[in-house]
């Protein structure tokens, strides 16, 4: 039986961004070292609809800020990166390391390779270190399902995606966020 090396936080921020010619990108689960699958171009397109969405509102009225691909200190030794994220104002952001905790609102876009206990586990990571919402997205079926709380609900279609609590007067129609081109 093989023994899991573990890996503290600063032995994690210490590993290299590529392996020969490939670039790689890890999360730490409970000190394991997990490497993350590539995304497809279907992933990434949603994604930074959804990221520069969230931007120029979240600027423009000056609720917070907005990430994309941000890796987040979540808990001891777990570290997630967000397909986007966003964090209200007032919250304190270090330049130079990661962010403790989890944000705000984390968005995550499923991509084919997923699995439901992969995307599960995220949700409850982010929960457990403090996220109020968490959508995902899932494009093969274009509809987000809102995780909160309270629950979770789901939107899909010409339905408005909405947050009156962290987002107040975003509101944006489902369907326009898995547009391409």
């Amino acid at each position: 039986m093989a023994t899991k090396t573990l890996l503290t936080i600063e032995e994690f921020l210490r590993l290299p961004e590529s392996v020969g010619e490939r670039d790689v990108r890890y999360e730490l689960l409970e000190g394991e070292l997990v490497e993350l699958r590539p995304e497809m171009l279907l992933h990434n397109l949603v994604r930074d609809e959804v990221l520069f969405g969230l931007m120029d509102f979240v600027k423009s009225v000056g609720l917070g800020t907005v990430i994309g691909l941000q890796w987040f200190h979540l808990f001891g030794t777990t570290v997630r990166r967000v397909d986007v994220a966003f964090l209200k104002s007032g919250r304190d952001l270090p330049l130079d390391k990661l962010p403790e905790g989890a944000p705000d609102l984390a968005v995550e876009v499923v991509s084919p390779n997923d699995t439901a206990s992969e995307i599960e586990q995220r949700i409850s990571d982010y929960f457990g270190a403090g996220c109020q919402r968490v959508w995902v997205f899932h494009p093969e079926h274009q509809e987000v399902y809102i995780h909160g709380l309270a629950g979770v609900s789901r939107r899909r279609g010409e339905e408005l995606l909405e947050d009156s609590e962290l987002l107040p007067g975003f509101s944006v129609r489902v369907s326009s966020l898995f547009e391409q081109g």
